[in-house]
Parts: structure tokens; sequence; C-alpha cells
């Protein structure tokens, strides 16, 4: 298929010349083999044409992590490291250890460093520099005729590091991968750098939005002389008083809440209703939002911890089989039913065994789960493919919101083959429950924006997580979640079930770029891997001659595309 051009070419820039690379524009990429799972990963996310470097091969942008005799020559090179390099006499430039984890200031931007960071004493113009010295930590040069800059960390080592370990909560709002591509993407652009990119937001939204539920609780009519029943007495009492004293929240939720806590034993008795069963109110505020909801398999089991067995109360009450009619309505209302899992995250036999589990009352495969208390290990995404899943939803923080991997962009986690990891970074109980970030409803609206701020600028998908008890006494999480509803129904949304979410993103992932040729200011894409059965449509955006120049097309099959950019 052919695309016509969407941008007629009024004026022509100067000095733009046809694409070089014998296959088009492309980025040639010097690092180590054992680097080169990280960098496929990386180009995953900065979804743009790239390749090993090649030394028969001319490349308008070239990466180097490893040492070299003498300057890769393209209109940009970029060398990364924090150690001594030979091209640092070349490019009469010093390098002083700082040591990590450490900060530098992108244009007024922190970015985290966690592997090594080093000062570079250069004539060059400062591109970024070291938070507690100001000195560069990046600096960029003129060296005949081409753009070289030099920085001090190591690009895809601190990729690693967050695809792995992920960051500490301290840091959890900044989307520190996203941050890398930026500075990258802004480097190529002041070149004169002309690119094509695949951005991690689908064609005609501003924002991808995943609301998912893990269901611990379905009614509170199970728990009878049990630690939860005693812990919804306590903090439905005293615990909100005081909190109403202290003006964290208002008297009206103490109201409610002694109410409850006085019609328990009505509850018990089956003469009021069970506050804690509260379907109809998700259904009713997410009304065609695709939520999905991640069930227990089964009732009494607490299952392994990463240190031994777990605590008795991470075992649920419910048995799924027992609300096979709401599982049922909920997939009739269009929503996705996953496994909250309780052994899967490293036992594929027990892991099966749960899928079968919320299959047989689902009626339907099992796509994707999010484990219980967040348990995981470095061998999880192995454990959890084995298993037939497609995606995981577990990278999150328990006693923080944000970026754990740096991104929310769905991505393929170390050790997996085909299972995607879907970054959960909202979550109710990590904001609001105390022993964790205890916030005020009032306090924790901010942070949530942060969040959605920073998904909005950067893409990938924000996903929330709020308990199905959470909208009941003695929580009463609801007024805060509307608040986030109205925020993210204000932008140009998709929303979408987990499952299609990732999808989408997996969709994005098997696009494969043919040649990208650039003749004067027309490009000419060429667009393969897609059968164009998965919607929403891919979007496609060619950078080139200053940070205003920028066309954008849709992407929905296979094909070519051709689009001008503007020289005014």
């Amino acid at each position: 298929m052919r695309y016509p051009a969407l941008w007629s070419l009024e004026t022509q820039p100067e000095g733009c010349a046809a694409a070089t690379h014998p296959d088009g524009l492309m980025i040639g990429v010097i690092a180590p083999e054992a680097d080169q799972g990280v960098v496929r990963e990386f180009f995953e996310l900065f979804k743009t044409p790239w390749e090993p470097h090649q030394k028969d091969h001319d490349y308008d942008v070239i990466l180097c992590t490893v040492e070299q005799d003498s300057l890769p020559s393209a209109k940009l090179t970029v060398v990364f490291g924090a150690e001594n390099r030979q091209i640092d006499s070349l490019l009469h430039s010093g390098v002083t250890p700082q040591g990590a984890p450490a900060e530098v200031d992108w244009n007024g931007t922190t970015i985290p460093i966690y592997t090594a960071l080093s000062e570079i004493e250069s004539s060059g113009v400062t591109a970024l520099a070291v938070k507690s010295s100001g000195r560069a930590a990046g600096v960029k040069v003129q060296q005949g005729g081409q753009t070289v800059v030099r920085i001090g960390y190591d690009l895809f080592r601190e990729v690693a590091v967050l695809l792995t370990v992920g960051q500490p909560a301290q840091y959890a709002t900044i989307p520190t991968i996203e941050l890398h591509i930026a500075v990258l993407r802004e480097l190529m652009i002041e070149a004169g750098v002309i690119f094509v990119e695949i951005p991690p937001t689908p064609y005609g939204y501003e924002l991808v939005a995943c609301l998912t539920h893990d269901v611990d609780f379905w009614g509170i009519r199970q728990h009878k002389l049990d630690h939860t029943m005693f812990g919804f007495l306590y903090r439905a009492t005293w615990g909100t008083l005081r909190d109403a004293l202290r003006g964290r929240v208002p008297w009206q939720k103490l109201r409610t809440n002694l109410k409850a806590a006085f019609t328990l034993p009505a509850v018990y008795l089956g003469l009021a209703r069970d506050f804690w069963a509260n379907l109809d109110e998700y259904l009713e505020a997410e009304r065609g939002l695709n939520s999905t909801y991640f069930f227990l398999p089964y009732p009494d089991v607490p299952g392994s911890a990463p240190g031994g067995e777990a605590p008795a109360k991470r075992a649920g009450k419910y048995d799924i089989a027992q609300v096979s009619k709401q599982v049922l309505r909920l997939l009739e209302a269009g929503c996705e039913v996953g496994l909250h899992g309780i052994d899967a995250w490293h036992d594929p036999q027990k892991g099966r065994q749960e899928l079968q589990r919320i299959a047989s009352v689902s009626g339907r495969p099992v796509e994707g789960v999010r484990m219980h208390w967040l348990y995981f290990s470095d061998r999880s995404p192995a454990v959890l493919e084995s298993t037939g899943l497609e995606y995981d939803s577990t990278c999150g923080y328990n006693d923080a919101v944000g970026f754990r991997a740096g991104t929310a962009q769905v991505f393929k986690p170390p050790g997996a083959e085909r299972l995607l990891e879907l970054p959960l970074l909202i979550q109710d109980t990590a904001l609001l429950s105390s022993g964790r970030m205890g916030l005020a409803e009032q306090e924790a609206l901010p942070l949530c924006e942060e969040v959605l701020r920073n998904v909005l600028s950067y893409g990938g998908a924000l996903v929330v997580n709020w308990h199905t008890r959470s909208l009941s006494p003695e929580r009463l999480w609801g007024g805060l979640y509307g608040r986030l509803l109205n925020d993210i129904r204000a932008r140009v949304t998709w929303f979408g079930t987990a499952g299609s979410v990732a999808s989408w993103f997996s969709k994005r992932r098997d696009m494969v770029f043919g040649p990208i040729k650039a003749n004067g200011a027309t490009v000419r894409a060429v667009i393969r891997g897609l059968d164009g059965s998965r919607a929403p449509a891919l979007k496609l955006h060619v950078h080139g001659f200053g940070q205003a120049k920028r066309a954008e097309a849709a992407i929905r099959a296979e094909g070519e595309l051709v689009l001008s950019l503007s020289g005014r």
C-alpha cells in the first residue's frame, strides 16, 4: 500500500541531501556484544531505525560505548562512558569520575544515574551537568566538520539497571529511560539529522490509560474474627476519628465509617448489604472504559514469599467459583479478567494451575497476570512465560507511585522471549495506606497528576490499580479516584484493557522498518510487519531541519509512506 504525501513541500531547506546509508536513514551502534540485548530493547522503546555499526556503511548518527582507536565519522557521534577513552585526547577533554548513584541536570530536568558517572572537562558546550558540582557531565564539540557529544555515563548500562533492578522510590516519579531517549532525540534534532520514529502513543490520541483492579477481597462477610475484620473496625472508628481531627479526612467519612462498623453484625447475619461487594459502583464509574480485574485463584492459600512461606494474611478468603456470575457480568461489560497470582511468580506448574482455575470460571483463556503483593524475582519473566501468559503487570511499587522501570512503555523483561511487562504506575494503597506513603487524598492527587503529565509528555500507558475494596468503608477512596478519572477523561484518551494495551505495544514491536530514504525534505518510509488488524493505528513522526519541523502520519498496514517537511 502506498500513502500519499500529507504535507506539501513549499520550500527546500538548504543543505538537504539524500540519505547516505545504503538502506536509508539509520543509527549505527557500537556496543559490546554482551549489551546487544539491552541495545535491542532500548530501540524498541525509542522506535527508530538502527543497526550494529558496519564499517562499510555511512551513518548520520553513531552511538558508541566502547573504546575506539579513532573517532567514528558521522554527522553526529555520541560517545558514552565514565572511563577515560582514547577519543578524549582527540577531543582535548578530560574525565573525572564522580561515582554513582548521582544526578545530572538536562535543561532543568533531573536524570538519575545508577552505574557510574564522570565529569567531562572540555572547552565544548555543556549538554548535561552534574547536579552536585555544576560541572559538565556531557559536552558538545565540533570536530572536523562533525558534531561529537561526549557523555560521562554508559547509556546501555543505565537502561539495563532500570529494566532489571528498577529505580528506588525517591526517583519514582522520574521517567528516566524516557529522559535518556529525549536527550538523544534532542541531540539528533539539533545536529540537523533527519530521522523517523514511532512514538509510544497511538495515532489520534494524547494518552493511553489502563484501569485495573486487584480483587483481594470480595465482601467482608467472609472475614469473621480475623485480622481483616479487626483492622477494619480499628480503621473505621479510631483511625478515622484521628484523621478527621487532624484535618486529613472530612467528617462525613467518619460518619459513613461508623455507620458501617455498627451495621457489621447485620451484614454477617445477611440482614444488611455487604458493603465490600461493590461491583456496581465500579461498573457505573467506569462505564465503557474497559477495565481489567485480577482475581485470586483460590481461597486460604498464602503461597510462598521470596524468603520462604508468605504470611497467612496474604491468603484471600473468597472462592472465584462462588462469584462466577459477577465474573461473567464483567466480561459482558467489556472488561478483562486476569490472574492475581499466588505462586505463579516462581513455580510454572502452580502458575498453570492458577491460570486454569481462572479460565474455568471465566470460560476464556487468561492472557495476563499481576502477582499478589507484587512478588517477583529475576526468574519470574521466564517462569510466567512458560505458563503461556502474554503479559505481566507486576512491575511497580508498594510504597511509591511512578516509573519503577523508568518508563511507562510496555517492555520485554530480561529473561523473556515473548512475555511483555505492562508497568504499574499508580496504586491506591501505595499512596494512601498508613505504613506506606500514608498521604491524605489532597496530597495524593498532585502526585498522580505529576505521573499523568509525564505519561502525556513521553508516552506509554498510564496503568492505575484501584483495589475493588477501596470505594467502600473504611477506605472510601472513591473521591480521589473520581478526580483522577476526570483528569484522564479530560484528555483524548484511549482506554484499553491490560490485554489490549499490551497487544497494541506488541504490534508496535512487531513493526519493522524497511528502507527509509530522504531526498530534499521528502522522506519515504517503508513499514513492514503490520497486518492492520489491531487498532488503534500507529503513528509515524519524521523529524528534521530544526526543533519545530516534524511531520506525522497514521500507520494502519504495511507499505510505503511519503511525507514532506516544510522548510518554513
